[in-house]
């Protein structure tokens, strides 16, 4: 073969994955698409609790987490994550990471945890669903500091129309979290990653 048909081929291999990319992107509403997560699922646990106090607060920000989506609070929801900017929500999927949004960019970022979260439960709210999330088997492992803290939790989302009298299965997911405790004594999140259950291209890509 010659080299200006090697080229040429070559060219277009490089422009049909770069459409593809491009289709991705656009596929999930504009939001940048990550190659992997920043938190991975690893299997297994190596246990380290906090004092009780901490435990509980602990489990009040996850708890809080489940409360504010379901109750389409996205500045309660975007509150639950520390400063600097580099705090961040992600949703992954056994393909690898769907999206991340980080908290304090502009807000016209795609990638912007508040204003994307506005649109998120302002899509519930249109739709007229409503999600419930439940949060339970949470591992704890604190640093030696007693300042930062990663979790393990399972996840399982129900989501209901106005008009049927039972709630369907949204999705399951194996939720890492890591927490840090300010100087208020306050935790939280320095990241949350849900690591959804079901396959990528399966479904259409959850944000909730």
């Amino acid at each position: 073969m010659s080299e200006h048909w090697k080229g040429i081929i070559t060219n277009r291999a490089i422009l049909r994955n770069f459409a593809l990319v491009c289709g991705l992107c656009l596929a999930f509403g504009g939001t940048a698409l990550a190659d992997s997560c920043g938190t991975p699922a690893s299997k297994g646990w190596d246990i380290k609790n906090p004092p009780a106090d901490d435990r509980q607060a602990i489990e009040d920000v996850l708890s809080r987490y489940a409360l504010t989506i379901d109750e389409r609070d996205a500045a309660a929801f975007a509150g639950l994550f520390a400063v600097p900017k580099s705090s961040y929500y992600e949703m992954c999927n056994t393909g690898g990471s769907v999206f991340r949004l980080t908290l304090g960019l502009d807000p016209t970022s795609p990638d912007d945890l508040l204003t994307q979260m506005g649109i998120i439960v302002q899509e519930l709210e249109t739709d007229h669903l409503q999600t419930r999330h439940f949060v339970t088997n949470t591992l704890f492992h604190v640093d030696k500091t007693g300042k930062t803290a990663n979790t393990r939790s399972a996840v399982l989302v129900t989501v209901q129309d106005s008009h049927s009298p039972m709630p369907s299965l949204d999705y399951s997911a194996d939720v890492r979290a890591t927490l840090v405790k300010g100087g208020d004594d306050q935790w939280l999140f320095q990241s949350l990653t849900v690591h959804a259950d079901y396959s990528a291209g399966s479904v259409a890509a959850k944000k909730r």
